[in-house]
């Protein structure tokens, strides 16, 4: 079975120690850092928007520094990125941020997925205007619409980033079902979480915790 993502003795920084580990596509995993800009780093490194300082992060098998821009444009599209902060455009409204990928893709969106964004938004209990800027918008909320955004590409690789550090306990579990719904929706579809809390670990539905320069551990999958 091919490796959906595998980090080839990664170091960030010129003084850090190599980090490997494979993740299967199908898998959910969390890797757990040290602090949230090494969360941000790695999100950028499995994105092929940043490279490691030295070895290696491939994705189905290709090394992402190989690639030329339009191979990792499409690439990236199969992917779908959940920031800590949201990373909801400022001066879009709220519903503009969660199609804009749409748009982008396609130039329209279709009945159905309107639709389905609305449940969403719905399911994650947001009940404000989505016609709000992001500047109106609470944290929670704008991670909400990020999440939202995310879903509606329907990408194989979801990756949260920290997005799920600090929330309430009740926003908390609406997150987490709906990333594990997600998740089964398709069978090969790999979920990675990276998160500078530790004590997430024991909360989130995964297969395996990775922490960052340490042994590998494994936990049981919640469903």
């Amino acid at each position: 079975m091919p490796i959906s993502i595998s980090f080839k003795d990664v170091t960030l920084y010129n003084d850090s120690e190599g980090f490997s580990c494979d993740i299967e596509p199908g898998s959910s995993a969390l890797i757990v850092t040290s602090r949230e800009e090494e969360s941000a780093l790695l999100t950028r490194l499995v994105t092929g928007m940043s490279r490691p300082h030295s070895g290696s992060v491939l994705v189905n098998g290709v090394d992402l520094a190989t690639l030329e821009l339009p191979a990792l444009y499409a690439l990236r599209q199969q992917i779908g990125v959940v920031p800590s902060n949201g990373g909801l455009i400022s001066n879009l409204k709220l519903w503009e941020n969660i199609t804009l990928p749409l748009m982008y893709d396609t130039g329209v969106i279709s009945a159905e997925q309107e639709k389905s964004g609305l449940e969403y938004l719905e399911k994650l209990g947001y009940t404000g205007n989505v016609m709000a800027l992001p500047a109106h918008l609470s944290l929670h909320e704008r991670r909400t619409g990020a999440l939202v955004r995310a879903f509606l590409r329907k990408p194989q690789i979801m990756l949260y980033c920290n997005c799920f550090d600090g929330a309430p306990s009740s926003c908390l579990k609406s997150f987490l079902e709906a990333a594990q719904e997600f998740h089964s929706a398709e069978p090969c579809r790999t979920s990675l979480y990276v998160s500078s809390a530790p004590d997430l670990a024991g909360d989130l539905p995964v297969d395996m915790v990775f922490r960052l320069n340490e042994p590998l551990d494994t936990v049981p999958r919640k469903i």
